[in-house]
């Protein structure tokens, strides 16, 4: 179909793109009516255009002016990247919003919202006025409902949006999915599947030196250094290919990184720009050994990539590949699930993965995921998708399972009560469902009712309403149930309810009024909180380390399995964090890395947040004046003695500790303080300085202050 074809703000948008003709998905998908309000759900692989479709819905839904469109996304890399391609709007007179954790940016009341599965349910719950203009709701990778962690939330929001007098448009967007029919019946919806890329994919499996085909056809690979994961990478080198390889832990990815390294001059990558690269990566805010590390691979050709490198090297990595600096990445899993990389090939260098002790391999939808990034449009007539064989297996058994295999059907995960015990409380504090008949109606519209039968519903109400009654959540009078103070502030705050609960039976444990070190390990003990790996001789190390420095935590503590060591662990981390410890010092004394350690503040500093609301709820003023305390203590990994400094912007931990120990320990001692002495202070410069007089109301200062740094004689100009 010629983009000709189309009227109205979808034509304008077409053009903006340079879009001339419309993929066939694209196509199928005006042809079922999404330019007109129809809902569907397409299933398609990755790099097919599914993205142009949810534009096309957004576009069409908000043309004639009021109302909003939300793009609700699993991952929060995946809705900031979404919303970098979504300014294009801003073009046609659209306003656009991201909304991810505590980021915002765009205009408050936006047109566009593009957020992630949990902000947009939290939004809903804490103002369920936006419904009301709800034209429509863009639902990325849906067939994340079938995940243990996000699926139960998104399918309860998904029900909610069912249940509404008033649907708004959905379009679900997902990869190619065997019962993509069935989600299309739950949610009402046409469905658009199709199998058609724009760059073919060859899927084949390395046997003895040579890639074998689903076809029977075979390719020679040269095995200079007899290691595959390196193999495949270097027999790119001829035709100017670059590689995406998956391995299963982080630590082999960094193995396997730094074995390729070793071969560098077989290897295809701009070595000016790698060495470059390197260079931004040494320079960066990461511990010192992390971004050595990782800048010594870079000049190399290659990189290692994990959710622990955190955001920042993450970026640099892939900035660093999208520019032709890296022969390949070795990455986990996490890469296919979040921004979009393509490579000419991806190399599955594992597909086995420990779990729970256990050798498991992995699905076949993800490892459709993971070769689903072979092919650059436009760069390759063809991607690739290489796996290397693992034990024994034969590569036959490996093309039956995974290459002509088809990936798992998506099946709810809403039968556990953690799940929905976490949608009922919203239901019922949001006042969307007061009664067990109501909850039950929004329940009837979950996968889980179409694909178990709703009778099997009603004893799980009535076992999730009885625990949230019993933890002080809910409670239930003539006309229904009805949120507590507590159960209003665990909605609001979007924490699991069992938290409270855990919550609660701490404080019982506790004489008196609780310490840091165990308000600390309750946060770090809720089920909201990520856990970090133990090993068991690191277990015993951490315990003795907590009877030192905090023995009254013991009292928390009745039984210390995986779960409560895990806890330990971060409850030490961070204390530390809280005690002004250097990022370099925790991450190498827990071995951890600063993707974890922002993962455990920013959850941490959340939970302290909604547990001081909770606890004001529950008549704990004290305690509740502590976790707010401590939360913005979290959130600045400071001693309480800089929090008032930190009102400042632009002034972080480092920089606050240098005033105070220079005598400046309050904003009553930097009002009258001489601009001069301030420059005095290590590490303070004049931008900084300018910046603190300006937040005390000294502007013409803070101005002189930056004109006279302008004339390149530092210290010496404001002596004249």
């Amino acid at each position: 179909m010629a983009a000709s074809q189309v009227n109205g703000a979808v034509a304008e948008l077409l053009k903006l793109l340079g879009v001339k003709r419309l993929y066939p998905v694209q196509e199928e998908a005006v042809r079922a009516g999404v330019t007109r309000g129809e809902s569907l759900v397409v299933s398609a692989p990755t790099a097919s255009g599914k993205t142009l479709v949810a534009l096309m819905a957004i576009v069409s839904a908000l043309e004639g002016g009021g109302g909003r469109a939300f793009y609700a996304a699993p991952l929060r890399s995946i809705a900031l990247e979404k919303y970098r391609s979504f300014r294009v709007l801003e073009r046609l007179g659209f306003s656009v919003r991201v909304s991810v954790g505590d980021l915002e940016r765009g205009l408050p009341g936006a047109d566009v919202v593009i957020t992630t599965y949990e902000k947009l349910d939290s939004s809903i719950r804490n103002d369920p006025g936006i419904l009301g203009g709800l034209r429509v709701v863009v639902v990325d990778e849906v067939h994340y409902v079938a995940d243990p962690k996000r699926g139960p939330l998104l399918e309860g929001l998904l029900a909610r949006l069912l249940s509404l007098g008033e649907r708004p448009q959905i379009v679900a967007l997902s990869a190619t999915i065997p019962n993509a029919g069935e989600l299309a019946e739950w949610l009402g919806a046409k469905l658009v599947s199709s199998t058609w890329r724009p760059v073919p994919l060859r899927e084949g499996v390395l046997d003895s030196g040579e890639i074998v085909y689903a076809d029977g056809s075979r390719r020679p690979v040269e095995r200079p250094t007899g290691k595959p994961y390196v193999d495949l990478v270097a027999d790119l080198a001829g035709e100017g290919g670059h590689a995406l390889v998956f391995a299963q832990s982080r630590r082999r990815a960094i193995q396997m990184a730094k074995q390729a390294s070793k071969a560098r001059s077989m290897l295809y990558y701009d070595e000016a720009k790698a060495r470059e690269w390197a260079r931004r990566i040494a320079s960066s805010g990461a511990p010192a050994p992390i971004r050595e590390e990782l800048a010594e691979l870079v000049s190399r050709g290659v990189a290692f990539h994990h959710a622990g490198l955190g955001n920042e090297l993450r970026s640099l990595v892939e900035d660093a590949f999208r520019d032709g600096a890296l022969a390949a990445i070795y990455a986990t899993p996490t890469l296919a699930a979040g921004v979009n990389l393509p490579a000419r090939r991806v190399v599955v260098a594992e597909y086995l993965r420990y779990e729970h002790g256990f050798r498991r391999p992995i699905s076949v939808a993800e490892y459709k995921q993971l070769a689903g990034r072979a092919g650059r449009p436009g760069l390759d007539e063809y991607g690739e998708a290489v796996i290397v064989p693992q034990g024994r297996d034969s590569p036959e058994d490996i093309l039956d399972r995974y290459v002509r295999g088809e990936p798992e059907p998506v099946e709810s995960k809403l039968s556990g009560l953690r799940g929905l015990r976490h949608v009922i409380l919203g239901l019922i504090a949001s006042g969307v469902a007061s009664t067990r008949e109501a909850i039950l109606g929004v329940a009837s519209r979950t996968l889980y009712a179409r694909q178990r039968g709703k009778r099997l519903l009603g004893p799980l109400v009535s076992s999730a309403l009885s625990q949230l009654a019993g933890w002080g959540l809910v409670e239930q009078g003539p006309g229904g149930y009805r949120a507590t103070a507590v159960g209003l502030e665990a909605s609001r705050y979007y924490v699991d309810p069992e938290t409270v609960k855990i919550f609660t039976d701490s404080l019982e444990e506790v004489e008196g009024e609780p310490s840091d070190a165990q308000l600390l390990y309750i946060i770090a003990a809720s089920p909201d909180m990520p856990r970090v790996s133990v090993t068991r001789r690191e277990a015993e190390e951490l315990l003795d380390e907590l009877l030192d420095r905090a023995p009254e935590v013991y009292d928390l503590i009745d039984y210390v399995g995986w779960d409560e060591s895990s806890a330990v662990k971060e409850t030490l981390i961070l204390l530390d964090w809280i005690e002004e410890v250097p990022e370099d010092r925790i991450v190498s004394k827990y071995d951890v890395w600063p993707g974890d350690l922002y993962s455990l503040t920013d959850t941490g500093r959340w939970l302290a947040r909604a547990l001081s609301a909770v606890a004001e709820a529950m008549g704990h003023p004290g305690v509740a004046g502590r976790l707010r305390v401590l939360g913005s203590r979290i959130r600045h990994g400071v001693k309480q003695e800089l929090l008032e400094l930190l009102s400042i912007p632009g002034i972080g931990r480092v920089r606050a500790r240098r005033l105070y120990n220079a005598g400046y320990r309050s904003l009553a001692d930097l009002a009258s303080a001489e601009p001069s002495r301030l420059l005095a202070v290590p590490g303070i410069g004049a931008s900084t300085v300018a910046s603190i007089l300006e937040f005390l109301g000294r502007r013409e200062e803070a101005e002189e202050v930056r004109r006279r740094s302008g004339r390149g004689r530092g210290l010496a100009a404001f002596l004249d």
